[in-house]
């Protein structure tokens, strides 16, 4: 039995839903757009507000579709007469900047109608990943009957007001203020600051009186020079975000005795002149849109604070299931009340979170919380795959791993899900390939790409992460780039996709080129080499000692790395002439790597030719470009493993050690490398850990996509579950199992999903297989291959043994 199955209490909002209209093919271009950006007129700059837009207007033919375009900077929350629709925008930046299209026709009624929108800037400390010119909103009709509601700022009927009731909460995690967070490096938006007695309640709803609102004020046009002297507006490419109703778990901790099991089971009253504080474990990470609802409690502070772990007296964690003497760290969002009925309060950004904990503090009068639930917030592409095996280690964390990438697969790939929330290059690569194996889709890891290859520099470098308003160089990601257009061609095999990025991999790949020297090894760089969080005294933020990655043996394996994919890319094209380029290019690397770098005495690779240091990187490395012969891996892969003096490859980089043992075909190895993720299920984690523990850099993130690779290979490699050609058009089922005798699962594919179940003895493989009649293929097994057949049908092979 599985040790993670919670019941999550999951409802529809409204029995009506919305969907992007221009999802999964554009159908209304930006080519539709009169609108313009608009603004409320005491707006000056870019400080942190929240401004509030309505538009009331009749609607005769309730037949007719409305149809309209909504963007807004930074964030927007739509309503029509008084029910949630959606918000956005899809990230992106100001020269890609995303529309979403709805059609409202179901959510209007005959005769008087209201839209509205509230707009939020998140001030000068808004999430990194959030470009931003200015406080504005663009709505836009496409059908005829919507083009009334049009914001052009010039005699338009749209009204606004600033929200008074709302400031920006900064997260502090640097300085000299008391630290609001445990972990260092804070990127996410700031949480938010209420105050309900300046709130204009119902707001949203057809009957609210707006009639001392101000007009909206023309900031820019949104079709023009181009595109626009502002915002380069396209359509958004990926689904609306859910808006699912999660229940959350009850109270396990309160500072005095309550009445209630609150909120599960009722309200709960705090009396005048009360202090109380109480925790909730929701018993798994989720995320989401918290919503609380209260009445009464004129001037009582309500503090709401969301953490994914607990801390112990020396901000340890441990079993995260024990909350005996440990306490909750972590952001918050505070409100104050003021004293009517049926208020509400939802964060204007997702909070993540296990637990949450209340701080209460009344005044003269009695506060009753009524109801607190979470808007779950996940991408609305369904992750449907399963798996389940003889060992329930691989069971549990399989489910670790699926969840983490479920809670980080927005309308962009989360980094992770409470500290920065950013798209970086190196977590996407890996993120992709497990959310593909999760979901058979693939439009969030092309959408990564494509934006990547939007953020290079004049030198070649792709951004680390992006989309992003800061400047984050790694120029080993701008070489996982490279890989991540070769993973996904080597899927689908669509020669269209590698011409779609040819001049990109050149001009990267050139920039590369000029950090090395004369050794054939990469020199220091203005920029930071990441490889792996590194632990030991001497480790170097990312590369395995503080001499900025200078004659890296690991980082120049991995321009090597690149260049091959690029090799193989440009051979798939046909152009002879760059694929021998990088081919010749890439085997001078190896030669002087291995010159320089192997240590003939202890048979393995230093991490640089002065031969001090010794990681596991550089040796996962030079199997997987073949800087050692093939006959010598083997061995090579069994040191890796054994030799203890290694600095050790943590979660993020274990995704290449896993291919490493694949490349070299040692399944037997794949539970010894997998160690590392049983402690994070001997604590009772539900989600998946971004680093090793240390002194120097203890664990941060618990919810960290690069740290869930093994979900990915539990299917492409120990079920050996592979397309072969045209993104599983033709497969290949070949498995190897590893330390597992049955595998029992799902893996949806662009072409339908195949079911399987995999059974080995001393003798012979067992297989009941599924396929759709869209896929063809093969089972391997041993050396021998039989024909798939369609639909459902039962496979023994006997081993030639």
């Amino acid at each position: 039995m599985n040790r993670f199955l919670f019941l999550l209490f999951l409802l529809s909002l409204s029995a009506k839903s919305q969907t992007e209209l221009n999802y999964p093919k554009i159908v209304y271009g930006k080519e539709n757009i009169s609108a313009s950006w608009v603004s409320h007129p005491d707006i000056k700059g870019g400080k942190d507000t929240a401004v509030l837009f309505r538009n009331t207007f009749n609607i005769d033919d309730l037949k007719a579709d409305f149809i309209i375009n909504i963007s807004a900077d930074n964030h927007y929350f739509l309503y029509v007469n008084g029910l949630f629709i959606t918000h956005g925008p899809q990230l992106s930046d100001i020269q890609h900047y995303k529309f979403e299209t709805l059609n409202l026709k179901d959510f209007l009624k005959q005769g008087k109608n209201v839209i509205a929108v509230k707009v939020i800037n998140f001030g000068k400390r808004r999430f990194l990943g959030m470009q931003s010119i200015f406080t504005s909103v663009m709505i836009n009709g496409v059908t005829e009957n919507a083009k009334i509601i049009n914001t052009t700022g010039f005699n338009d009927t749209w009204v606004s007001t600033i929200d008074e009731s709302y400031k920006a909460n900064e997260v502090i995690w640097r300085g000299d203020k008391e630290k609001a967070i445990v972990g260092g490096f804070y990127a996410n938006n700031p949480t938010d600051i209420v105050d309900m007695n300046q709130y204009p309640t119902h707001w949203e709803t057809l009957d609210f009186d707006d009639s001392e609102w101000k007009k909206v004020e023309f900031f820019e046009n949104a079709s023009s020079m181009g595109g626009s002297i502002a915002y380069l507006l396209e359509p958004r490419n990926l689904p609306l975000l859910s808006w699912d109703e999660e229940r959350i778990a009850s109270i396990v901790r309160s500072s005095k005795p309550l009445e209630t099991e609150f909120p599960v089971l009722g309200t709960l009253t705090l009396a005048p002149h009360t202090k109380a504080t109480f925790l909730l474990d929701q018993q798994y990470v989720t995320n989401g849109f918290p919503e609380l609802q209260f009445s009464k409690g004129k001037l009582a502070t309500i503090t709401i604070k969301y953490a994914e772990n607990l801390f112990g007296a020396n901000n340890e964690k441990g079993d995260r299931n024990e909350i005996e003497n440990k306490k909750l760290l972590g952001y918050y969002d505070e409100i104050i009340s003021n004293g009517e009925a049926s208020q509400k309060f939802i964060p204007n950004w997702m909070r993540t979170f296990r637990f949450i904990e209340f701080e209460i503090e009344t005044k003269d009068q009695e506060l009753v919380l009524e109801k607190f639930i979470n808007h779950r917030s996940r991408t609305t592409i369904p992750s449907i795959a399963k798996f389940k095996s003889d060992d329930e280690m691989y069971n549990d964390i399989f489910e670790i791993c699926k969840r983490t990438i479920d809670i980080c697969t927005q309308d962009y790939f989360l980094s992770d899900a409470y500290y920065e929330t950013m798209q970086y290059v190196g977590d996407t690569k890996i993120q992709g390939l497990v959310w593909e194996a999760l979901s058979g889709n693939a439009e969030h890891t092309k959408n990564a790409i494509r934006q990547f290859d939007q953020s290079r520099d004049s030198e070649g470098n792709i951004l680390g992460a992006y989309p992003l308003r800061s400047t984050f160089i790694y120029p080993t990601y701008s070489l996982v780039w490279v890989d991540m257009i070769a993973d996904r061609y080597n899927t689908s095999g669509n020669k269209d996709f590698i011409h779609a990025y040819k001049d990109g991999i050149i001009n990267t790949l050139a920039g590369f080129e000029k950090n090395m020297n004369d050794l054939n090894l990469v020199n220091k760089t203005p920029y930071r080499y990441f490889v792996d969080w590194y632990t030991g005294l001497n480790n170097g933020s990312g590369t395995a000692t503080k001499n900025d990655g200078l004659n890296s043996a690991v980082v120049s394996l991995h321009y090597v790395h690149a260049l091959q994919n690029a090799s193989h890319l440009f051979d798939e094209i046909a152009d002879e002439q760059t694929s021998l380029k990088y081919k010749n290019r890439a085997q001078e690397i190896i030669t002087s790597v291995y010159k320089l770098c192997y240590d003939s005495d202890r048979n393995l690779f230093a991490e640089r030719p002065d031969k001090t240091i010794y990681d596991q990187h550089t040796n996962i490395m030079a199997i997987l470009t073949d800087a050692i012969p093939q006959n010598e891996q083997r061995a090579l892969l069994d040191k890796i493993l054994n030799e203890k003096d290694l600095l050790q490859a943590t979660y993020y980089y274990r995704f290449y050690l896993f291919e490493a043992i694949k490349k070299v075909g040692a399944p037997e190895l794949f539970d010894v490398a997998q160690k590392p993720w049983e402690q994070m299920i001997n604590n009772h984690m539900t989600t998946t850990l971004e680093r090793f523990e240390s002194v120097e850099k203890p664990t941060r993130s618990e919810v960290h996509p690069w740290s869930a690779s093994p979900a990915y290979f539990y299917f492409n490699y120990l079920a050996g579950i592979r397309s072969v050609q045209n993104d599983f058009e033709e497969v290949e089922i070949a498995p190897v199992f590893g330390k597992l005798n049955e595998i029992v699962g799902l893996l949806p594919t662009s072409k339908g999903n195949i079911e399987f179940e995999l059974k080995r003895t001393k003798n012979k493989l067992s297989a009941e297989i599924t396929i759709p009649t869209t896929i063809k293929g093969n089972l391997i097994w041993q050396g021998t291959a039989i024909p798939l057949k369609k639909g459902k049908n039962t496979y023994t092979i006997k081993s030639r043994k």
